[in-house]
This record gives C-alpha cells, sequence and structure tokens, in this order.
C-alpha cells in the first residue's frame, strides 16, 4: 500500500498540473484566441473580396490591370488612334518643347500676360512665327479632333505604377489650339476661329471614355478652356449659324458628366484593387514583409465598400449629385477620424487610396455647369440670328424651333441660371459652385471687384451685344 506521504504528494502534483493546464489554456485563450479571430476574419474577407469583384466582372467592368486594359480598349475608337499618338508624341518632343521658350500661352514669357482683345500684342511676332513652323501639326490636329469623340491610346496598365503621358501631352494641345484661336482674333480671322474652338472641344471629347480620375480632370480643364475661347466668340459674334450648329452639338455631347463620373470611379477601383493583393505595387521603393502580410483582403473589402457607394450616386439631377459626393466625402473623412486603432489599421490603404470624392463631385459639377451655360449663350446668339431679337426668357428660348435639343440646362441649386435683356443686350449669369446649397444669385457678378486671382469668374457672366 502507498504511504500517507505518497499520496499527498501525489495529489499535490496532480494539483499542479491543474494549474498548469490552466494557466495554458488561459495563455492560448489570450494569445491565440484573437489570432484565431482575426485570421478567420482575413479568410472570411479574402471569399467575399473573390465574390464582389467577380460580380464587378460579370458586369462588364474592370476590377485589375489585365481587364483594364480590355475595357478602355472597348470603350474607345481606333480608327484615329495611331495618328492623334503621332500628335501627342511630337507634341511631347524635345524639339516642340524647345521651340515653345518665349511663346505665350504654350510656353514662358517675361511677362506672362493674358492676351487681352483689342489690345496691342507684343508678342505677335514670336506666336506667328511659331505657328508657321507647326501649320503641319496643326493641321493634323483639327483633321483628327474636329467634331471626334473619344480616342483609345496606348497606355500599359500597372496599378498605380502607370504612366500617362498621352493624357498630360493632351493638354499641351489644347494650349495651342488657345494660341492659334488667339491669334485669329487678332487677324479677324473667323473661321479660323472657329476652327480652334471647334477643335479645343474635340480634344476634350478625345478622353471622355478614360476610365481614370485624372485623366476626366484633365477632360475638365481642356473643356474649360475651349469654352472660355467660345464665350468671347459668341460675346464677340463671330459666327455664323452654320458654324454654331455642330459647337452646339459637341456641347450637347459633353453633357454626359454622370457616365464620365462613372468611368472615373469605376477606372479607380480597377487600378487600386491590385494594390490590396500586392502592396508592391502602391509604389517601388516600398519594402513589405514577407509572409503573406502584402496581402490585405480586409482593407480590399472596406475600400470596395466605399467604391460602390460612390459609384452608385445619383447622375441624372446635377444637385443631386452635387450632394451625394459632398455627403460621401464627409462621411468617409469622419469614418476614418472616428475609427479605433485596429480599424485604422485594417483599412490605411483605403484613406490612401479612395479619391477625394467631395473635390471630384465639384469638379464634374462646374464643369457641367460651364458646359450648360455655354449652351444658353450658343441658343442665345442661334435665336437672335433667327428672330432679330432676344428671347423673353430662358423657357422661350429652349421652346424655340432653332433645330438643336437644349438637354439640360439648370445649374446647381434649384434655381435657373440668370437672365435679363438691358439696352439690347442679353446676360446670362451664374456662379462658382462651393456648396451643393449655393444658389444662382439675382445679379450678375461686379466683374469690376475682382481680384487678379478672381479673373477665372467672368466666366460666369455672358454679356451679347446684339448682332451689327
Amino acid at each position: 500500500m502507498a504511504s500517507a506521504g505518497s499520496t499527498d504528494s501525489s495529489s499535490t502534483n496532480k494539483r499542479i498540473i491543474v494549474v498548469l493546464i490552466v494557466l495554458l489554456s488561459l495563455a492560448v485563450l489570450l494569445c491565440g484566441g484573437p489570432l484565431t479571430w482575426w485570421f478567420a476574419r482575413r479568410s472570411n474577407a479574402t471569399a467575399e473580396v473573390a465574390e464582389r469583384r467577380e460580380e464587378i466582372l460579370s458586369r462588364g467592368l474592370p476590377i485589375d490591370d489585365v481587364s483594364m486594359e480590355a475595357f478602355r480598349a472597348r470603350m474607345m475608337g481606333h480608327e484615329k488612334s495611331e495618328r492623334w499618338m503621332r500628335v501627342l508624341d511630337e507634341i511631347d518632343s524635345q524639339v516642340f518643347h524647345e521651340s515653345c521658350r518665349g511663346v505665350p500661352v504654350v510656353g514662358m514669357t517675361e511677362d506672362d500676360a493674358d492676351y487681352v482683345y483689342g489690345t496691342p500684342y507684343r508678342y505677335n511676332d514670336e506666336v506667328r512665327q511659331f505657328l508657321d513652323q507647326w501649320s503641319a501639326l496643326r493641321a493634323e490636329i483639327h483633321e483628327i479632333t474636329e467634331g471626334t469623340g473619344p480616342i483609345w491610346t496606348r497606355v500599359e496598365m500597372e496599378s498605380f505604377n502607370t504612366l500617362l503621358p498621352y493624357v498630360q501631352s493632351t493638354r499641351s494641345v489644347a494650349q495651342l489650339l488657345q494660341l492659334e484661336f488667339e491669334d485669329a482674333l487678332r487677324r479677324d480671322d473667323r473661321q479660323q476661329a472657329f476652327e480652334s474652338v471647334l477643335a479645343g472641344l474635340g480634344v476634350a471629347r478625345t478622353l471622355e471614355k478614360e476610365p481614370l480620375i485624372i485623366a476626366q480632370l484633365v477632360v475638365v480643364a481642356v473643356h474649360g478652356m475651349a469654352l472660355k475661347q467660345l464665350k468671347l466668340a459668341i460675346e464677340l459674334d463671330l459666327f455664323d449659324e452654320e458654324q454654331l450648329k455642330p459647337i452646339f452639338e459637341q456641347l450637347r455631347a459633353l453633357d454626359e458628366f454622370g457616365s464620365r463620373y462613372r468611368l472615373a470611379i469605376v477606372g479607380e477601383r480597377a487600378m487600386s484593387q491590385p494594390v490590396f493583393d500586392d502592396l508592391q505595387r502602391f509604389g517601388d521603393n516600398l519594402s513589405v514583409p514577407s509572409g503573406g502580410f502584402s496581402q490585405r483582403p480586409i482593407d480590399a473589402l472596406a475600400s470596395l465598400d466605399v467604391m460602390a457607394q460612390a459609384e452608385s450616386i445619383d447622375t441624372e439631377d446635377l444637385s443631386e449629385f452635387f450632394a451625394q459626393t459632398t455627403a460621401l466625402d464627409s462621411q468617409f473623412s469622419q469614418q476614418i477620424a472616428q475609427a479605433g486603432w485596429l480599424r485604422r489599421l485594417e483599412t490605411v490603404l483605403t484613406s490612401l487610396t479612395v479619391p477625394a470624392l467631395g473635390a471630384v463631385g465639384k469638379a464634374f459639377a462646374r464643369s457641367a455647369m460651364e458646359n450648360r451655360i455655354a449652351k444658353i449663350g450658343v441658343g442665345l446668339r442661334l435665336y437672335e440670328k433667327r428672330n432679330g431679337d432676344w428671347p423673353d426668357d430662358l423657357d422661350v428660348l429652349t421652346s424655340a424651333d432653332l433645330g438643336i435639343d437644349f438637354g439640360p440646362i439648370d445649374p446647381v441649386g434649384g434655381n435657373p441660371f440668370g437672365y435679363r435683356v438691358v439696352d439690347g443686350r442679353a446676360e446670362v449669369w451664374g456662379f462658382d459652385p462651393q456648396l451643393p446649397t449655393d444658389v444662382t444669385p439675382p445679379e450678375p457678378i461686379d466683374v469690376s471687384s475682382l481680384s487678379e486671382h478672381e479673373q477665372y469668374l467672368k466666366y460666369w457672366w455672358w454679356t451679347l451685344p446684339a448682332t451689327e
């Protein structure tokens, strides 16, 4: 029989073993439990991300570099692609850049002052020499872009490392056309001025199907440049009815801000998703640890959620579009600010890669308004040439038989653009939208009170003298 001492020793050992098991279990629970929970969340997120991406692809939309290249090729015309890329390559050449030195608009000058119509111009000789030097290139630009639509250019998609040289060169083409337009004004060459404006609108349209925000913002910029030239031409009454109609057709085509916005969102989503699978795609200098930590499925899912909301925003009503993009941007910023440390860690790439939706919405809303007031300006000229007088109000204008379809002409805010006739002169005015609640003021802007940095606001007051 065992002694009492050995029995006590055995009981003590058992108690020690039980305590050790409890402590070990507690350690596993404290350490292994959260890890198990975290890995389970990653696994679930990975499965959901794969499912969401498949759903996006099933709608014919891109989700990575390969599908993005196919999507671009499908969305844009190819007939003029090779010619257009040769033009853009020449615009980007060292020879062209060197020739721009000392030439306004396309290069740097001593005073870099804008041309003011009707005033002496010190760079007239330099401009004429430059335009003559590039006459063949300009002729090719006009032949390609006048009345054109979207044109495909070669781009190798590589997520955030993608290079877009042709997008940037497009802005340079627009500057060349602006220089050409101003030269035409000085020479009173109305046909050349018309062709410059029409080509400028066409240049904007070459990028209208590009599924990237940066490309769409270049569309906004190039479009705006052409509209400022058009405004001056309409106010000076440079174009006849046969010239105004093709210009109006291009304005109507550029009305489609909603489709361009969605393309931008779709493309940004496709460009960002590969980063969540491989952090190295975020930048060449990024150091990524091994062992699968370069994959961020929870982050990818958060990004997909935000971009799905952005894609679903209403684009039928401009005011609602502006309000919803502003609200979504505010909501996203608030979520980031209020997130706990774990959520911030898990969605850090989402916070870095989701575009500034409020700024994007404002840019599209402003561009749409710029286009709409331009349609009114062109329509007023057509009406006056047909009837010998101005319409009583904008309802009379849009219902008149002018052979054109005005489409949407209201700004954000619910109030129509301002319109009146003063001393035989038609005036149309709007405002630069900063908030969705902004509305058309009762009176046009006082352009005489604008500072040097506010001169761009002159666009929002169109004043059309009667045809002489």
